[in-house]
């Protein structure tokens, strides 16, 4: 089975992630925000939009003296952003397909923004340090970062109980976990998983003040929100290829195996790292 590009399995997934915004994007996209100490007349850059959790969140906050530019290279997800953000009222977000690997040093309407925000989006990148620390340069001197990513242990007995499951009825072995030891580099995700982890790799790419809290989300199980988990995010990939029967046998087995596991709540614990750009 070819593995999807993540552009792929995002657009794929556009008409579920809304499915999962009330309980898990939507509490995390409104705390990413408030610790980034968005405020009103801001100018905001929310980079890995997706369907604009954060983004929308921003907008509300900054009214209509500011504005929002919300990019992701998703063009489903970007869509869906903008109908939510039509349907809302809100005329001071603009959301834009753009790779945001490539938004530094571009001298248009891109830079000069008070808050920089990124939800569960940094470790998708190619270079995870070398985009974000261009990524800084958008913002003036002074300006705040705000940065929101799964903490350590979040969805553990979960994506393992289901990456089984697609094993199972793949007949191939399931991925590497990120943290199991390995040969090459790190999973980027195991670099910044926990307070002290993230505040230390914000400040080496060059923030300053740089703290980090954790959003305890802890989301009954049901088999409704458990596979909505599943096909409103980046774990629907593993299902590219399957047909409906496939897809069926892998939706069975794996609420099966959490009940049989004794899972009785989805762990979405969301660790939020904050930092400035130096003033000079």
């Amino acid at each position: 089975m070819a593995r999807p590009s993540i552009a792929e399995t995002f657009n794929s997934a556009s008409s579920d992630f809304d499915l999962v915004t009330p309980l898990v994007w939507g509490p995390a996209g409104e705390t990413l925000v408030a610790r980034g100490r968005t405020a009103l007349g801001d100018r905001v850059l929310d980079v890995c939009s997706g369907t604009g959790a954060s983004a929308l969140a921003a907008a509300r906050v900054v009214g209509p003296d500011g504005h929002v530019t919300a990019v992701d290279f998703a063009a489903d997800l970007v869509d869906r952003g903008r109908i939510s953000a039509f349907a809302a009222g809100l005329r001071n977000i603009d959301f834009r397909v753009e790779d945001v690997t490539t938004l530094a040093g571009r001298g248009d309407d891109i830079g000069g923004y008070d808050v920089l925000t990124c939800g569960f989006g940094v470790f998708f990148l190619p270079d995870m340090d070398a985009a974000v620390r261009d990524l800084l340069t958008l913002l003036r001197p002074g300006g705040r970062i705000a940065v929101a990513v799964w903490h350590d242990d979040a969805l553990y007995d979960f994506t393992g109980a289901y990456f089984d499951e697609v094993a199972r009825v793949t007949k191939t072995p399931p991925p590497p976990e990120p943290r199991a030891p390995s040969d090459g580099p790190p999973h980027p995700i195991t670099r910044i998983d926990t307070e002290e982890k993230i505040t230390a790799w914000l400040e080496s790419i060059g923030a300053v003040q740089a703290s980090a809290s954790v959003l305890e989300l802890r989301i009954p199980r049901t088999d409704e929100f458990s596979w909505s988990m599943v096909l409103g995010s980046g774990l629907r990939g593993a299902l590219t290829g399957m047909d409906a029967d496939a897809i069926a046998d892998v939706r069975a087995g794996f609420l099966q195996r959490l009940v049989d596991e004794g899972i009785t709540e989805v762990d979405c614990d969301t660790l939020i790292g904050v930092g400035r750009r130096p003033e000079n």
